[in-house]
C-alpha cells in the first residue's frame, strides 16, 4: 500500500474491522533516502522507489531492507538508462555504424560468418535498427 497518511489509513479502515490485530510496516522518503544515500539517490528515484515498495508484493514473502532498496534503485536507473534518448547528428552515426559494422565483420573473418552477431547479438541489433533509421 502506498499513498498519504490519510489515504493509507482509510484504506486499512475500509479493509480491516475495527477490533482486527494488524502489523503495519512504514516506509518513509527518508527511509528509502537513508539507504541509497551511498547510490547518490535523488528525491525523485527515493519517491519512485517507495512507490514501487507499496506496489510490489515481494515483501510479503522476503521483506524489504538496504539491499532490496537499492536492488530496486539499480532497477530503475536501469531501465531509465535503456529508455534515454540522444540527439546526434546523422553524419557522426554513419561514422560510428561504418567503424562498428568494420569491426563485426573483422570478427566474422577470424570467428566465422554469424559469429559477430551470436556473440554481440543486442548489439547487432542495435546496430541494424540505426542503419535503418538512418535510411529513412
Amino acid at each position: 500500500m502506498h499513498g498519504s497518511v490519510i489515504d493509507i489509513c482509510k484504506n486499512l479502515a475500509e479493509d480491516f474491522g475495527p477490533e482486527e490485530s494488524v502489523a503495519v510496516l512504514v516506509w518513509t522518503k527518508a527511509d528509502v533516502m537513508d539507504c541509497g544515500e551511498c547510490m547518490e539517490i535523488t528525491e525523485d528515484e527515493a519517491g519512485r522507489v517507495l512507490s514501487a515498495i507499496g506496489d510490489e508484493g515481494y515483501h510479503f514473502e522476503y521483506g524489504v531492507g538496504q539491499d532490496r532498496v537499492r536492488e530496486m534503485l539499480n532497477n530503475l536507473r536501469d531501465e531509465e538508462e535503456r529508455a534515454r534518448e540522444v540527439s546526434v547528428s546523422a553524419a557522426a552515426l554513419e561514422q560510428v555504424l561504418r567503424v562498428a559494422w568494420g569491426f563485426m565483420r573483422l570478427e566474422d573473418a577470424q570467428g566465422g560468418e554469424g559469429y559477430a552477431a551470436n556473440l554481440w547479438q543486442s548489439e547487432h541489433e542495435a546496430l541494424r535498427k540505426v542503419g535503418e533509421a538512418l535510411k529513412r
